[in-house]
Formats: structure tokens, sequence, C-alpha cells
């Protein structure tokens, strides 16, 4: 399994775009759990309309053991870290906690492509609250998202990426 950057977080928190940005200043593969999940079993909303939270957990943990033998940057989705198995599989690697405000996300995230925001958008705070705990448990360090430049955001990033796990 080859050493890689795993960027965790809450929903719109911009662990892809972040991701895509950093992998490419730093020369190396970027994968999106979320995207290898959708590209081989449909989008997400219906992954959990038709069969469900439980199982779209089970295609996000194949997809974070894939994303890992690959390496690079690697992008989770929110929930990654709700599995224990996926949080076994974080150790040893680095991992950076993109953390955010409710009130910062919600100015630009489309919450009709967002199953466990679409009913109540505030429910984006009651799962932050959830898995706070978890994102903290597994990240070696934290970069603050909300209201800053991505320049200084990517700058702090390439200085986390370089430390040793």
């Amino acid at each position: 399994m080859s050493k890689s950057i795993v960027l965790i977080g809450p929903m719109g928190a911009g662990k892809t775009t972040l991701g895509k940005r950093l992998a490419k200043t730093l020369k190396l593969a970027f994968t999106d759990t979320d995207k290898l999940i959708s590209r081989k079993h449909g989008s997400i909303p219906d992954i959990f309309t038709d069969k469900g939270e439980a199982h779209f957990r089970q295609l996000e943990s194949a997809a974070l053991e894939q994303a890992l033998e690959t390496g690079g940057v690697i992008a989770t989705g929110g929930g990654i870290v709700l599995s224990e198995a996926n949080r076994a599989l974080l150790k040893g690697q680095r991992v950076i906690f993109l953390d955010t405000t409710m009130e910062y996300v919600l100015k630009s995230l489309n919450t009709e492509k967002r199953p466990l925001l679409k009913q109540d958008p505030a429910n984006w705070q009651v799962i932050y609250d959830q898995r706070l705990p978890l994102y903290r448990e597994c990240a070696s360090a934290t970069v603050r998202t909300d209201n800053r430049p991505v320049d200084t955001i990517l700058q702090e990033l390439e200085r986390e990426a370089d430390k040793n796990v």
C-alpha cells in the first residue's frame, strides 16, 4: 500500500477541489472516493434511495481501499470515518482534516445533491457534531477552509503533506 495524503472532513469543506490542486502541485495521483463509487455504481443520491446508506458505506470502504492502493492525494466522502474498518485503514497515512463551518458551507453547497441534507440543510451541523470526534481521531493535521483564500489553504496543505506521519 502506497503512502497517501488523505483529506477528510464534512460535506462542502473543499476536499475534492483542494485535493485536485494539491495533487497537481505535488505531482501526485488524485482520487476521489465518491467519484470511484459513482463511476461504478451510479449516482450517490440514487444509491442512498435504492439501496440505503448501509450499502453506500460498504461501497465507500471498498473505494477507500482501492484509493489507498493507488496512493497519492485522496479526497474522501464526509462519512468515511464512520466505519471502524476505514479508521483502521487511515492509520499510518497522512490524514488531513479539512475543518469548516456550516455557515460557510451552506453558502455554496448544492444540498439537492446531498442525500443527508436534502430535506433539512441545517442537518449539516448535526452530522458535523456527530463526526467531529472521529475526524479528530483520524487526523494527523487540521486545516481550516472557511473564509480563507484558496492559495493560503493550499500552502498550509503542502506544509502538512510534507510532514512525516
